[in-house]
């Protein structure tokens, strides 16, 4: 399996996307369309736009893997009623259809599971 870092580099210059942050949001625009993707903070000055875009693809994993919105507000120990949690979830799965429809449904699923199998690797190896 090719790495994620690569296959993001690729997607960016495939699709002539332009990854930029704004505020807790990472934002990938194509030629017709923009995605935003909210990734619940602020991520540190300097990162690549292939950090960026692994920023945005773990918040649209972990709302992917979620039930619904109580699912998601206990995964961060969030409590339900606090203000604009819910316009943030909302947020992210408006991020993950117009990404979807930015690059095409299937990509965005190879990557993501991409970053899965990623994640567990590192989890499985020792330390």
């Amino acid at each position: 399996m090719p790495d994620l870092s690569d296959e993001l580099g690729r997607l960016i210059s495939e699709q002539d996307l332009k990854v930029r942050c704004e505020g807790e949001n990472v934002w990938i625009e194509g030629p017709a369309s923009a995605a935003g993707i909210p990734t619940g903070s602020v991520p540190p000055d300097g990162l690549t736009d292939t950090q960026l875009l692994i920023r945005a693809l773990t918040a649209i994993t972990i709302y992917d893997d979620c039930e619904d919105f109580l699912d998601w507000c206990d995964e961060f120990g969030y409590p339900a009623g606090a203000p604009g949690r819910l316009d943030e979830f909302k947020a992210i799965g408006t991020g993950l259809a117009n990404l979807q429809s930015l690059v095409g449904a299937d990509r965005v699923s190879e990557l993501c599971m991409a970053l899965r199998i990623g994640q567990a690797i590192q989890m499985a190896r020792p330390r």
